[in-house]
């Protein structure tokens, strides 16, 4: 299992030790800068506590998450979606979400429920600051079009998961024989989707928009990126829809879509985060770390 997360603050580093990198700095008061920014700073110290509450996580992103944290605390209209009510409530829905499988998924990512609330601000932060951006600079004319070109209205189908191609394949066969049957055994399976919707994958979105009521796809193959695993769906449309030219009817869902394609643009988002860096004049004093912020700064200019 994995959490949602915007593939930033866990992405691939270079995997230091936090203990090698702190008995390297022993020698040095606690209070020595290893970064420095507008009004802050951040510590031999800070890098202690931080590596203590997360023993887990390499040397890399524990530094640019306590940068993050101190750059986006700093402004009020991105604080304020990570309060501690805002934590807690997420804390509680993902906990609810994986159910008795939260401490294993947790254990997974390296974390526990001790850590797990500071884990998420810093994800609730970051998110918040990506989701302003793109409030302020995405939602323009060009883009709506664009969006607009390709966006498919609500449809309702049923929408079958199966273990393997075979599987899907029976399940078609079930429909071609009974499709009556076929219907009523896979009522559980009907869900309701557009194009902004992110519960449904895009190749079973692509595939339930070539067809009409009643019709059913073949056997659907969707590949995790993130995990390498494939799966199998069989889409049968119910109700299809249509967009119509009216595309200030849709605004909206338009908005939806593109803030979905740009919260999963990692040189977007990069980029993003590199103007902060820019703006809180981040400077990196312990050469060590001297590429910790490489790969937002290249792309900051690229972001907008």
């Amino acid at each position: 299992m994995k959490f949602k997360k915007l593939g930033l603050v866990l992405s691939a580093v270079v995997a230091t030790s936090a203990v090698l990198v702190l008995s390297g700095c022993s020698s040095n008061a606690a209070s020595k800068d290893i970064i420095t920014m507008k009004g802050d700073t951040v510590q031999v110290n800070d890098l202690y506590d931080r590596a203590k509450q997360f023993p887990n996580l390499p040397t890399n992103t524990l530094l640019q998450n306590i940068t993050f944290d101190k750059i986006f605390e700093k402004e009020s209209a991105i604080a304020k979606e990570a309060t501690t009510k805002k934590v807690d409530a997420q804390f509680n829905s993902v906990k609810k979400q994986y159910g008795t499988q939260f401490d294993s998924a947790l254990q997974q990512q390296g974390l526990t429920e001790a850590n797990f609330k500071p884990y998420l601000k810093t994800q609730l932060l970051e998110q918040a600051a990506i989701e302003k951006d793109i409030a302020k600079t995405q939602y323009t004319e060009a883009n709506l079009k664009t969006a607009w070109a390709t966006y498919h209205p609500d449809v309702t189908a049923f929408v079958l998961s199966e273990t393997s191609s075979d599987a899907a394949n029976k399940a078609i066969a079930a429909n071609k024989a009974d499709a009556a049957k076929f219907d009523k055994d896979n009522a559980s399976s009907k869900v309701t989707f557009n194009s902004a919707s992110t519960t449904v994958s895009d190749d079973v979105k692509t595939a339930a928009y070539k067809l009409k009521n009643g019709e059913i796809s073949g056997v659907v193959t969707s590949s995790d990126a993130s995990t390498g695993q494939t799966s199998y769906y069989v889409v049968k449309m119910i109700k299809t829809s249509d967009k119509g030219t009216d595309m200030n009817k849709y605004k909206s869902e338009l908005k939806k879509v593109i803030k979905t394609q740009k919260m999963s643009d990692s040189t977007y988002v990069s980029g993003v985060i590199g103007s902060y860096l820019k703006k809180y004049n981040v400077t990196v004093k312990e050469s060590a770390f001297s590429s910790l912020f490489s790969q937002f700064t290249s792309q900051s200019s690229q972001s907008k």
